[in-house]
């Protein structure tokens, strides 16, 4: 519902599909839970399930009612406020130990926890509570799919005048004095590759922060002790992605199968195959985006791993693909027979792609010492070089980094850049 928000005051005007249920979980044991959209009911089901936490439920969900306001005003709007002192620097995990005993209600309320990129002890109460509520506020999935949006977006920006150039990559952010002063582009045909200089008053990056930093800037302009706090940072988990295109499948078995598969009941092993993979069939809201009889499955599995240990990635990315078609084949016996098109992309394809640090799913962890002032600031730190994305404030997921371009954009427009030397700390 934030999303949709923020993106009609941008004028955006693409059309939505309800989510109802919002997620399915499938558990160790062979049991299944699905969060339906609306919290009084999903609320009463889960109490259902556990009528012995049942006031326990109730207070917890207090915390994080409470959370999720003060949250919104303090990532969102940058208000802060002593109440939020007891929350800020609490995980998650840390405030299921305290209220639950049941591992298995731990599990449940933290099963979509993936999405984070980072494990429950590792992720911020405050920033899952803000998330978590929201889906109760109304959860979509654009019609025509996701990719449209985006494509609307960048409409409404060539209609107001800007200009956006494909295949082109900066090499270079170009300064003068400590201040940035435009890019240095590599553009051009295939075989006719060049480099262009492009004159900008403000630079705007939401490329991967240490890229910006190390490779577009230059290291040796920057100071060692912003550059020490930011190398400090932990990024999040890779997620492994497999898509495939099915053909004969039907509606019923897919709505069956859909949701995150959990190998253990300890959600902090998400990345070390605690979790098995997640299966997201987005034709099942948006049919257009597959042939007649057909459906498109999106199979994501975050990976706790070192990403600079690796060797052989053609190794590792048929290992990953295998354990993950194996496993689809005994949730629904005889995929593999109905695929007909298989795509797969490794950390490393998200590198190549995104470039973004060890091939991270969503920038910095969302925990809590790497969250509000301890994250990296949008005002950069030369004069007139601006952050947006999952790297900066207020932190990684649509809504967070549509709010960072916000402020960018309001920080531009007022000239906030002209105080960039007293601005933009990677960390308090």
């Amino acid at each position: 519902a934030i999303t949709g928000k923020l993106l009609q005051d941008l004028g955006v005007t693409t059309g939505w599909v309800k989510m109802d249920p919002v997620d399915h979980f499938h558990f160790p044991d062979g049991s299944r839970f699905s969060v339906p959209a609306d919290f009084e009911t999903y609320l009463e089901k889960v109490k259902g399930e556990f009528p012995k936490e049942a006031d326990a439920l109730d207070r917890f969900f207090k915390d994080v009612y409470e959370t999720y306001r003060l949250g919104l005003l303090y990532f969102f709007r940058w208000r802060d406020t002593s109440r939020l002192d007891p929350y800020r620097h609490l995980t998650v995990g840390e405030v299921l130990d305290k209220y639950f005993k049941d591992q298995k209600l731990k599990l449940l309320l933290t099963a979509d926890g993936p999405h984070w990129g980072s494990p429950p002890n590792r992720t911020s109460f405050v920033f899952d509570s803000m998330l978590r509520l929201s889906y109760f506020m109304g959860n979509y999935y654009p019609e025509g799919g996701s990719q449209l949006f985006a494509d609307e977006l960048a409409q409404r920006f060539e209609e107001q005048g800007g200009h956006i150039l494909m295949n082109s990559s900066v090499k270079r952010i170009l300064t003068e004095k400590d201040r940035v002063c435009g890019v240095e582009i590599e553009t051009g045909g295939r075989k006719q590759r060049f480099l262009k200089p492009v004159r900008a008053e403000v630079v705007v990056s939401n490329a991967d922060l240490l890229q910006t930093l190390e490779k577009m800037l230059g290291a040796d302009q920057l100071d060692s002790e912003y550059m020490a706090r930011v190398r400090e940072l932990r990024p999040t988990h890779p997620c492994f992605l497999t898509h495939i295109g099915l053909k004969g499948v039907s509606t019923e078995t897919l709505w069956d199968a859909q949701g995150y598969y959990w190998n253990e009941w300890d959600p902090n092993l998400l990345g070390r195959n605690g979790l098995k993979f997640k299966i997201f069939v987005p034709t099942l809201f948006e049919p257009s985006m597959a042939p007649p009889d057909g459906h498109v499955m999106i199979i994501q599995k975050v990976l706790d791993m070192d990403y600079f240990k690796v060797t052989d990635w053609a190794t590792h990315k048929a290992e990953i693909e295998r354990y993950i078609l194996d496993n689809l084949e005994v949730i629904i016996p005889g995929i593999s027979e109905q695929m007909v098109v298989q795509l797969s992309a490794s950390a490393l394809t998200s590198y190549r792609f995104t470039r973004n640090y060890r091939g991270a799913m969503l920038g910095w962890e969302m925990s809590p010492d790497q969250l509000g002032e301890r994250r990296v600031s949008i005002v950069g730190p030369l004069q007139n070089l601006f952050f947006t994305g999952h790297w900066t404030q207020p932190g990684g997921g649509i809504t967070p980094v549509i709010v960072s371009a916000m402020q960018v954009a309001k920080a531009v427009t007022q000239g906030v850049g002209s105080i960039a030397s007293h601005a933009g700390a990677a960390a308090s």
